[in-house]
């Protein structure tokens, strides 16, 4: 199964959005949910920049 850009960069829009929501909601669970989400988030970009510069390198 192959994932393409776009479906990483929505992945990626969606748990930044989920992560916002959370932070506004009160308790220690929603603030570690948010924390969680923002980390995969920031997982997921390093990945599709590695990823970018790699196919421009070929180029």
């Amino acid at each position: 199964m192959d994932i393409c850009k776009t479906d990483v960069q929505k992945i990626i829009k969606y748990f930044d959005d989920a992560a916002k929501v959370y932070d506004t909601l009160p308790g220690q669970r929603n603030v570690c949910r948010a924390w969680v989400l923002k980390q995969m988030s920031r997982k997921l970009k390093n990945k599709l920049i590695t990823i970018n510069s790699v196919q421009n390198e070929k180029k």
